[in-house]
């Protein structure tokens, strides 16, 4: 059984034996689903939190710097997790994305001045507020959905939460790298449970 089967399985059965009053809600029936959701929400608020850290620690002048040559450097690193994220959740079609978050690389090259600490905080800020401000209005349906293109193979919205959750700690987790070259000891982890 794959991971999408798994969650639709683990769905179905919390909504068929939550009791009768959980379900009334018209927006979010699944009380699994909804649970998920949440989860994430909180979730993704200590990841904003973490990411930030990271970035914070790194001082301006470390923005152009990187590990290896064949490496992006460590404000390329940051923007990059903040554009997978815009375009996994643009993928949802819930809300928009501001103007002020552009993707497309040549206008990521002529209005976000990467080597400059200020700049990328911002975009990587403003990034993790919309995709919180996307989770916040997504629908059970949006997080159900199994008919979202990325590459080869279909996407559930259960998929972009978890994708995006695991790319971001993925390029965050270059990042530590980043730091103990230059002799800086990265923030601690985070993790707060939300049960």
């Amino acid at each position: 059984m794959n991971r999408r089967n798994a969650l639709a399985a683990l769905a179905a059965s919390a909504s068929s034996s939550a009791p009768a009053a959980a379900q009334s809600s018209a927006a979010w029936p699944n009380p699994f689903a909804r649970a998920l959701r949440d989860s994430f929400i909180e979730h993704w608020k200590d990841t904003r939190e973490y990411t930030l850290a990271m970035l914070d620690a790194m001082p301006g002048d470390g923005f152009t710097s990187k590990p290896d040559p064949a490496q992006r450097t460590f404000g390329e690193q940051m923007v990059h997790l903040a554009i997978a994220n815009i375009a996994y959740f643009r993928a949802l079609a819930v809300l928009p994305v501001p103007a002020s978050l552009p993707t497309d690389r040549n206008t990521i090259a002529k209005e976000l001045n990467q080597a400059d600490k200020a700049a990328v905080r911002r975009y990587v800020a403003e990034s993790f507020d919309w995709v919180a401000a996307v989770l916040d209005k997504m629908t059970e349906k949006d997080l159900l959905r199994k008919d979202i293109n990325f590459g080869r193979n279909p996407h559930s919205g259960t998929d972009v939460l978890f994708r995006a959750y695991m790319h971001t700690a993925h390029h965050r987790g270059q990042t530590v790298v980043y730091l103990r070259v230059k002799g800086i000891v990265p923030p601690a982890w985070k993790f707060e449970p939300t049960a």
